[in-house]
């Protein structure tokens, strides 16, 4: 009988030939149109930063390093097929506001915001800042407590507001997109990514 990690495996490495597929024979240059991503023509080489990492993508085979989390690595080829140009319109939603994403989508708002406030709402401010500012987090004025906006990708930044437990209120923690996310992955996407970024400060 086939274990869990081994079922997940054939499912990342499926997902993985598919978006290949899709890539392949794609135009490097609106490629990098498309994901704000920049790219050297000469090392045929995509370069960009994603929750602290330098990260490159190799063309045409798309090998990225140096080695990712496997869902940040599917993540990242997921945007580089799917993301289309489009502004960013400097407007907050939630996971569940993205079409079709009022179960996913909803269900995840849920869960962050409950693991979020527990485990940094309880959190010293400037340990927490620290996490933030570690995975690439800017650090913004906001009515929360803490507020930071990760750079997922270049056109798909998450926003994370913060507010820390007090006597009388529990902590609390929200994450939110761009009204523009959904021209860049879809909501399963953002489900991961959202996922790993928590993950990623929970664990900083």
């Amino acid at each position: 009988m086939m274990t869990d990690s081994r079922i997940q495996n054939r499912a990342f490495d499926e997902m993985r030939k598919s978006a290949l597929q899709r890539l392949a024979g794609k135009d490097p240059g609106m490629i990098a149109e498309n994901t704000g991503i920049t790219y050297d023509r000469e090392k045929n080489v995509f370069s960009l930063k994603s929750l602290g990492k330098e990260i490159e993508v190799h063309y045409p085979g798309y090998e990225i390093t140096p080695e990712l989390n496997e869902w940040h690595h599917l993540l990242l080829l997921h945007y580089l097929d799917m993301a289309d140009g489009a502004e960013l319109e400097g407007e907050l939603m939630t996971f569940g506001d993205l079409p079709g994403g009022m179960a996913r989508g909803g269900g995840f708002d849920r869960q962050s915001e409950r693991i979020l406030g527990q485990r940094l709402g309880n959190g010293d401010p400037a340990q927490v800042r620290k996490a933030c500012e570690m995975l690439g987090g800017e650090i913004k004025p906001s009515n929360a407590d803490l507020c930071a906006v990760f750079s997922i990708f270049p056109y798909y930044p998450v926003t994370f507001k913060l507010w820390f437990a007090d006597e009388d209120i529990p902590g609390s923690g929200r994450l939110f997109l761009d009204k523009s996310a959904a021209h860049f992955l879809s909501v399963e996407d953002a489900v991961t990514a959202g996922t790993l970024l928590m993950e990623s400060l929970t664990k900083e």
